[in-house]
């Protein structure tokens, strides 16, 4: 098979390497159908991440089971389903409590497409393993295109809870979202409006972006506007890797309000805690545990409620080491089935 490589920074390529089999009664072996890029591959790509090179990338997909163990019950060859980013059993406590990226089996954020993720392979290669197959994967509801759901592996669902956890606290509030990533932002607004919130303000010094947060139905501006923002906000929203950002999104906060923050920092990044402490403001962050998630997710594409057609672009599998370092914003590369057609 054809794994796709990061080789070094604007270097992609194809590698051959061996056809997958089943090793082990719970395993999988999976196809991707479509594949996208996650927020932090396109920062891999153009090295502004300190993840090193020479790995197979990729960690957000919809594929076609190739092949399960014995012990497999939950999906079928053929079935399409939902991969997640993160490796986890299913079975230990955190599992069980809803947090598989804290997998005492398999520990440490293991999972697709990354150096620092284990050696798992990345999605955009010809197969894959999914060691928990019916812990992990998901299939997909009738009708939902493949390409309009790769990105539930993980951006789409990050957005998802990342809006959850603001407005199950505010209902119906008016929610700002601050970003500088080239999807999560987005894909927040649209969650976020589906989720049923009054309104919604994005911010992004891309036009671009800004472009398509309007036609989403978001009101738009470039920079956060310190005299009519601050304070204001019951639900924020922070997509971005951006220190600067992130304070400027903090103190949007009303009294009590809620910021959650999908971007990844790698470094120890300040925070006015002072200016937090005063107005009883609370902050998450943290690698998002999708895969409790993705039925929800799922359901809302099946209802037609979310529009990540407006976000993707869709290419041919073959074009990955071009289109991937292009500067698209959310490019889902996709390749036939080999068993079955997509279920209508």
């Amino acid at each position: 098979m054809q794994a796709l490589w990061f080789e070094g920074v604007g270097q992609l390529a194809w590698r051959g390497v061996e056809d997958l089999v089943v090793g082990h009664p719970l395993e999988a072996i999976v196809r991707p159908v479509a594949s996208t890029t996650c927020d932090l591959d396109r920062a891999i790509v153009h090295g502004l991440v300190p993840l090193g090179r020479g790995f197979p990338i990729g960690h957000e997909c919809v594929a076609e089971v190739l092949e399960v163990g014995a012990a497999v019950h939950r999906v079928a060859v053929g079935d399409l389903v939902v991969v997640p980013w993160h490796i986890s059993c299913g079975a230990c406590p955190p599992c069980r409590n809803g947090l598989p990226t804290a997998c005492t089996t398999v520990p440490g954020l293991q999972g697709y497409g990354a150096s620092i993720a284990g050696d798992w392979g990345g999605l955009f290669s010809e197969q894959a393993r999914v060691p928990y197959a019916d812990a992990m994967l998901t299939r997909l509801p009738p009708g939902v295109d493949p390409a309009a759901a790769a990105a539930v592996s993980d951006n789409l669902t990050d957005a998802y809870v990342c809006v959850t956890r603001g407005l199950s606290r505010h209902p119906g509030a008016r929610v700002l979202v601050v970003s500088s990533l080239p999807s999560l932002g987005l894909f927040a607004v649209d969650q976020a409006l589906a989720a049923g919130a009054r309104a919604v303000d994005y911010v992004d010094r891309s036009s671009r972006r800004r472009e398509v947060a309007r036609t989403l139905g978001a009101d738009v501006g470039a920079e956060v506007d310190a005299g009519t923002q601050h304070l204001q906000y019951p639900v924020v929203i922070g997509a971005t890797s951006d220190p600067a950002l992130l304070r400027d999104a903090v103190l949007c906060l009303a009294p009590g309000g809620h910021l959650s923050n999908a971007g990844m920092f790698f470094t120890d990044t300040p925070l006015p805690l002072w200016d937090m402490y005063q107005r009883d403001v609370t902050v998450s962050v943290g690698a998002v545990s999708v895969t409790p998630h993705v039925p929800a997710v799922l359901d809302l594409l099946r209802l037609g409620r979310l529009r990540p057609e407006l976000v993707i672009s869709v290419h041919d599998a073959e074009q990955a080491p071009e289109v991937l370092l292009a500067r698209d914003m959310k490019p889902v590369l996709t390749r036939p089935r080999l068993i079955g057609t997509p279920k209508l």
